[in-house]
């Protein structure tokens, strides 16, 4: 069997296609003359005139081969989707867009199932060695729920652990948040995409919540709504948001949060958003068909019909509704 990391032709033209298509397959900005239509129109309105939401969504199926990721094709896979979204062809230009020079910049991960899925160390990788070569130190990067030892070996700093001595009230609730959120000015959330026993899917908005909070337990009544969207819309959380890349190079579609054996799929896929709730709409698409390629049934219709989606659509955190979401996806 040949490396991964081998030379191979049709591997080359995968690459270069990401990048010829990068610029080719942004999408020129419009708004909703319209309050849309389908399934969701009821429960998630949209107001005439809003700008939808852009996901970028990137698979090349030669990424991941069983539990092993081919790196370097990894790498041109974070170029392309920064790229498109920011509508550059310049990857140092797409980072100064949704970050400034000098901030301290977390990548969040998930640390639940990160062992049997096996690609977030190649994630962070290719997204320090990016940001790195847009001009970050890697100094400037803390890693959040990284695998044991990332930081050492990549020069990143360390997550400051642990939770404030007093509680911060949200809508529904309160509690002690990470003491990680005063160490960092910037966010780049990078979750897994899988199925979630009580909120029916997790992906970035979970990933943001129930991780900065000290008792994730207290908050997961009906299905966890409104607690993911009343502690994402903090301010030393939303604040704080620049960019969603959705690792889904291998994806959860039953038995999650973990990842239980048979219900992996490798998907080879990325997602990006600036949207944490346009993101998991998408995502709950992709779920869905891997269900339904499974012979299962759908974690949720739409997004109107999972509640953590549709409040935190009406909370204002992004757009759940799917008529006003624009999906770019470039072909390898």
């Amino acid at each position: 069997m040949k490396s991964l990391d081998s030379r191979d032709p049709k591997l080359d033209m995968t690459r270069r296609g990401f990048l010829a298509t990068a610029a080719a397959a942004t999408a020129v900005p419009h708004t909703l003359a319209f309050s849309g239509e389908g399934d969701d129109v009821s429960a998630l309105r949209v107001p005439s005139g809003t700008t939808p939401s852009r996901v970028v969504k990137i698979a090349a199926r030669e990424v991941i081969q069983n539990a092993t990721v081919h790196r370097p094709l990894l790498r041109e896979m974070i170029r392309n989707v920064v790229t498109t979204l920011a509508q550059t062809r310049v990857e140092r230009d797409a980072w100064r867009s949704y970050l400034e020079a000098d901030d301290v910049i977390a990548l969040k991960f998930n640390q639940s199932a990160q062992a049997s899925l096996g690609t977030t160390e190649a994630m962070a990788e290719a997204l320090i060695q990016s940001l790195v070569e847009a001009g970050f130190s890697p100094k400037q990067i803390v890693c959040i729920e990284e695998p044991a030892g990332l930081a050492k070996r990549n020069g990143t700093t360390p997550a400051n652990h642990g939770f404030s001595p007093s509680e911060t009230s949200f809508a529904s609730g309160s509690d002690q948040l990470a003491v990680v959120l005063d160490q960092i000015d910037a966010i780049i959330n990078v979750p897994f995409l899988k199925t979630h026993n009580i909120a029916g899917m997790t992906c970035s908005l979970k990933n943001l919540s129930h991780a900065m909070v000290k008792h994730p337990a207290r908050f997961h009544s009906n299905r966890c709504s409104p607690y993911i969207s009343d502690i994402v819309s903090l301010p030393a959380i939303r604040d704080k948001l620049r960019l969603h890349i959705v690792d889904a190079l291998r994806v959860v579609y039953d038995g999650g949060p973990e990842a239980s054996t048979g219900a992996v799929r490798n998907h080879g896929m990325i997602l990006a958003s600036t949207d944490p709730v346009a993101i998991d709409t998408i995502g709950l698409e992709v779920l869905n068909d891997s269900r339904k390629h499974a012979g299962l049934p759908p974690v949720a219709r739409s997004a109107a019909s999972l509640p953590y989606l549709k409040s935190s659509h009406e909370a204002g955190l992004g757009i759940a509704a799917r008529y006003a979401v624009d999906v770019v996806q470039p072909t390898p």
